[in-house]
Order: structure tokens, then sequence, then C-alpha cells
């Protein structure tokens, strides 16, 4: 570890139905508060304009030139990211971006293909250019002045993941000093809706219920997250309090491409991610997972999770933050991190919602109610579709120190 950049997060921020800022966030946590089921249609965008442009009258400015043409989906994702990155100094050609995720703006989409086939010559020709997943990032790197290197990357459901582990990356490489990594609010038309859902992965009661012999199925959520990673160093020069460590990560496959569950894959991922950050298997106080309340999938986590934890299956606290927030799909990664790092800020591990008739009695699964509980180290695990297998490992720099 002595050889590679230490790298921090400085910088957090959340949007969600129920809220849009990290205090709210933590207090919903705490308190079991559920946005499951619940959209975005109310966000206000000149509201939050207002308020970035307040803290920054350059950035407002830019902020309200790429708002005027883009998408709600694409304002929220904006106003997040502008949050996250509130305070940070790095000259732009250093300040790199990672977006979370592919087929970002899918309903946006399916709108200009409708208008393509009703009134081609009505379609506009920002289409052109639109389209492309690169857009997303493009435009948060315009609001924000940002000419350091810029992606995105694409992991399914664990694409939050793979963009930590490749903003980690790039600056212990030393690519960038500072990255934003953005999980956009995950856009999706009918089509992908009924598709899901005739595949058997959606909640047929619209309800969540990770771990639990009664969940069937996944509710989409409506939120965003964006973090702001820096090298360690950096962020002391600068003065920025670093409000946890991200130590190692992992990202695996299981050579299939169908959308079953993977416990191998899942298996590897955990201990891939402790060896990433150079832990001890006994450093480790709890585990965010990434339970979405389908069955199979439930199952399986709970089969790597006893392998991969063995003797500690009753001592490591284990909780599933999608009970509260729903499937972020692209951006569930990030939110799930951000949920994790406030956790360990508070001293707490957030309750399970729906957690009545746990279908594995050996494992420590946190209850409706939340502990009181501190973290030294968590992992936050992510898994997508064709056995994508993800964890991030996250030190708790307070108890560290």
């Amino acid at each position: 570890m002595s050889d590679r950049r230490r790298v921090v997060v400085t910088g957090m921020a959340v949007t969600t139905p129920d809220c849009a800022d990290l205090a709210t966030f933590e207090t919903n946590l705490r308190d079991g508060r559920s946005c499951v089921g619940k959209t975005l249609e109310g966000f206000d965008w000149d509201r939050r304009l207002a308020a970035i442009t307040a803290r920054d009258p350059a950035v407002g400015q830019r902020a309200r030139r790429v708002g005027r043409t883009t998408s709600r989906t694409l304002r929220i994702t904006v106003a997040t990211a502008i949050e996250a990155a509130t305070g940070a100094s790095c000259t732009p050609e250093d300040f790199g971006i990672v977006v979370a995720g592919s087929n970002l703006q899918l309903d946006r989409a399916a709108q200009a293909q409708e208008k393509f086939r009703t009134a081609p010559a009505y379609l506009s020709p920002r289409y052109g250019y639109e389209f492309y997943d690169t857009n997303v990032m493009a435009v948060v790197a315009e609001a924000l002045d940002m000419r350091g290197p810029g992606l995105t990357v694409g992991g399914a459901s664990a694409s939050g993941n793979v963009a930590i582990a490749t903003a980690l990356d790039l600056i212990r490489c030393g690519r960038a000093t500072s990255c934003l990594v953005v999980g956009p609010f995950p856009e999706l038309s009918a089509m992908e809706r009924h598709a899901l859902n005739a595949m058997g992965a959606l909640s047929r009661t619209g309800q969540c219920h990770p771990f639990d012999r009664s969940a069937n199925g996944f509710v989409p959520g409506e939120v965003c997250g964006a973090v702001l990673l820096e090298c360690a160093e950096a962020a002391v020069v600068r003065g920025a309090p670093a409000m946890a460590e991200i130590a190692g990560t992992c990202c695996v496959l299981g050579a299939n491409h169908l959308p079953g569950p993977d416990a191998d894959g899942e298996y590897r991922a955990m201990v891939g991610a402790l060896r990433d950050a150079g832990a001890a298997f006994s450093d480790l106080d709890g585990i965010s997972a990434h339970a979405t309340g389908t069955p199979a999938g439930d199952t399986a986590e709970c089969d790597a999770l006893r392998r991969f934890l063995g003797e500690r299956c009753a001592d490591v606290p284990i909780n599933a933050p999608k009970s509260l927030i729903g499937h972020g799909l692209q951006a569930a990664g990030i939110v799930e991190l951000i949920a994790l790092v406030l956790q360990m800020q508070g001293g707490f591990m957030h309750g399970t919602a729906g957690l009545t008739n746990p279908i594995a009695d050996d494992l420590r699964l946190v209850g409706p109610v939340m502990i009181e509980h501190r973290i030294r180290l968590g992992l936050s695990n992510s898994f997508g579709f064709g056995s994508i297998g993800t964890s991030i490992a996250v030190r708790n720099l307070e108890i560290a120190a």
C-alpha cells in the first residue's frame, strides 16, 4: 500500500424523492424512512440552480446554460454532481470525471424514436450527439469546467461500483488528482420496465423486501448520487476534510452472459476488495449488501456471504439499502456508498425495511430498526446482469486515526 496513492472521499451529494441534502438523507436512513415507489417528479431545477448560483456564480451560469436544452434527468444529474464538487479547488486539467452506467437516457431515446416515426422532419438535430452516453459526462464537465480525463463505464446494476473502481485507478496511477464519480438518475422507458417485469425481476406488489421470505422482486428507485474522490495528499494540501478512504475495490466476471446471480463471483469480489485494501479480515465491521429483493439474487448473495464470512457469520452486521431507496440501477453503487459513509460517520447501521422473516438465520442481518454500530472497515456490494461482481472496501478514517 505504501507505493500507491491513498484515495479519499471529500465530497458527496444525493438526490432522492425525499431529500436533496446529506443531513436529511442520513436522518431518513436512521429513521428507516423509505422512498421506495416514490418519484422525482417534484424536482425543482430553478431552486437548485438558484442555490448553485449563490455559492458560485460562474458554475451557476454554466449550469443555467447547459440546463436550457437538457432533459429533467440531466438536470437532476447536473445539480447533484455540482453539489458533490462544491469546494473542489484543483486545476481543471487535473479534475477528472467518471459517469456510471450505459443506456442512460432510455426514455429520452424512446421519445425521439416516436418523434422520428411520426414526424421525422421535427426530430431535433441535437439527438445526433445526445444519444451517446458521453453526453451526460460532457454536460456535467461543461457545468464544472472539467478538463481532465473523462469517461463513462458500464456494469449494469454494478455500474456505480465499477465507476468508483475506475476513478480509484485514475487517481492511483496519477492521471488525475481529483475525480468526480456520478451515478445518474436511472431513466427507463416503458419498454424496459415491461421487459424487466416480463422476466420476473420487478416486484409484483411494488414493495421491496430484501433477504425476506416474502421477497418477490425489486422496485426501481429514482435516485442520483455523486462523490468526489481525491488523492489524500492533495486533499491535505487544500485543507479538504476526508470523509472516508476508498481503501480497495474488486470487479470480476463469472463468464456467463445471462442475468442469473453468480455466488462464486460475489464471493471473489468481496475477497478481492479486502485484498486490494491490504486489510485484515478481522477489521471488517459491516457489509452493505446488494440485496435487491429478488429471491434468487438474495439467496445467492447469502451463499456468498456465508462462504466469505465463515466463522464470523454471526458477528458482522449486514443491511440492505435498497429496502429504503429502491434499486437505483446504474446509480445504485454510488448512492449506497454515500449511505455507507454516512453510517460510518454516524456510528450506526440503518435497518432493512420489510425484513421480518429472514431467509438466513445464520447471518447477522439487520432487521427493520437501525442499530448503533461503529464500522472501521465496511464493504459495499453491487452485482449486475452478465455475472458482474463488485465490492468496495471503505475505511473509516476517524477510527483508523
